[in-house]
């Protein structure tokens, strides 16, 4: 999800600090090459955000590129070389990104790394992945490809598994706008991806006939909404559209249903999927919208038996989301590429990614297209449903679209 703990401010001045690093980090001494045997397993650098603010999301998120390993595994692993995980917590710090993608390139020797979790830790990687020309698996739901966030984005050696907002909100515009109405109250955590989703989100409601009737970015950890509340209110909103993130968004939704204001709006929300609804309990939650390219209420052969497996191995009540199954498909994805390509390089594994498709993929058929490392998913509007008590009975569909192509790169992306 394109999460960060700053402003989009800050994260560029992050950026330039994390890029001066790994630009002075690598361009230490050469990377020396181990020796292979056949039976030498093929080495990933998995970066994960097992502590700090995002760790509820690093569970699912190592997990499912764990199983998908596990499966690989146990089919014979890749050109009989069996998949070795090596796991680094990121620790939802763009800095520690910078430092564990460079111990794993140059230290632990890694054939190419899976993982990061927000924009900013994204982009922190994209300056070392460059350098070192390793590939990078990125699992996130994200604000698309912007040429001002290059080498995060635009970048030849990162592949994108997760959606962009013309996969996760166009394709349900016209039906919530036909049943809901069309005017907009937008409100966001104050950084990049809430602002360039809804950036994107406005150019497809203008081009509909809808209108913004107010816009507001929220600073990270804000208690108290009354100010906001109020401003919903006056504003003649029909739909809130909602991208506050972490504890923002609990303390807001709990103050909105509080104030009663449930019955006068229709919130739809691009964030808050199983994990999080679940921390928002049935009262809160109830009549919520929610688009996403997965649910684990996903009703398909491939879902029901990838939970089967997911649950066998991490526990009945484990909770997997968009992000673990992100990385679950580019473990298999990527697995695919190096068969096809007979040989396991960076070369090999950036070409044969293109084009790559995966009819097992959880939620669906997924694609990652060749002109710009995008994954074209499928994408599913789902509504909170009242009462709920657990994940089985949380969400019901509402439509769905089994093959979403996003808009391409804004950016000319090197090949």
């Amino acid at each position: 999800m394109d999460k960060t703990r700053h402003t989009r401010g800050l994260t560029r001045r992050d950026i330039l600090k994390t890029t001066a690093l790994a630009a002075t980090t690598v361009a230490a001494p050469a990377i020396f090459t181990r020796p292979l045997r056949a039976a030498d397993p093929i080495k990933i650098g998995v970066i994960s955000p097992l502590t700090g603010a995002w760790t509820v999301y690093g569970k699912a998120h190592s997990a499912g590129f764990q199983l998908a390993v596990d499966e690989i595994n146990e089919a014979g692993g890749v050109l009989g070389r069996p998949i070795e995980v090596v796991l680094a917590d990121s620790k939802t710090e763009p800095r520690i990104v910078v430092e564990q993608a460079n111990r794993l390139i140059r230290q632990e020797r890694v054939d190419f790394l899976a993982g990061t979790f927000s924009s900013a830790e994204r982009n922190a990687a994209g300056p070392v992945v460059k350098a070192a020309n390793k590939i990078l698996l990125y699992p996130t739901f994200y604000e698309g490809q912007e040429k001002e966030y290059y080498p995060g984005v635009c970048n030849p050696n990162i592949f994108m598994f997760g959606p962009e907002p013309t996969q996760q909100v166009w394709p349900h515009m016209d039906y919530m706008m036909k049943n809901f109405g069309k005017k907009f109250f937008m409100i966001g955590s104050d950084y990049a991806w809430p602002r360039v989703t809804n950036a994107v989100t406005k150019q497809k409601l203008q081009e509909l006939g809808g209108e913004v009737v107010g816009e507001v970015y929220i600073p990270f950890n804000t208690p108290q909404y009354e100010s906001v509340l109020r401003d919903i209110r006056n504003s003649g909103a029909d739909i809130i559209f909602h991208t506050l993130t972490g504890s923002d968004t609990v303390n807001f939704r709990q103050q909105f249903a509080a104030a009663g204001m449930k019955k006068d709006f229709t919130l739809w929300t691009v964030d808050d999927e199983e994990v999080v609804t679940s921390g928002l309990g049935p009262d809160v939650s109830e009549g919520t919208y929610v688009s996403f390219d997965y649910f684990m209420s996903i009703e398909n052969p491939n879902n029901k038996a990838f939970l089967e497996r997911f649950k066998a191995k991490f526990g009945q009540d484990a909770l997997m989301n968009t992000v673990g199954v992100g990385m679950y498909n580019a473990a298999h994805m990527a697995a695919m590429a190096l068969a096809k390509a007979g040989e396991v390089s960076t070369d090999a594994l950036r070409q044969n990614l293109k084009g790559v498709t995966f009819d097992k993929a959880p939620q669906g058929t997924v694609k990652m297209r060749e002109i710009d490392n995008q994954a074209v998913l499928p994408s599913y509007l789902m509504k909170v449903r009242a009462g709920w008590t657990s994940v089985n009975d949380m969400f019901e569909e509402v439509q769905s679209f089994q093959s979403v192509e996003p808009v391409d790169a804004r950016c000319d992306l090197p090949l």
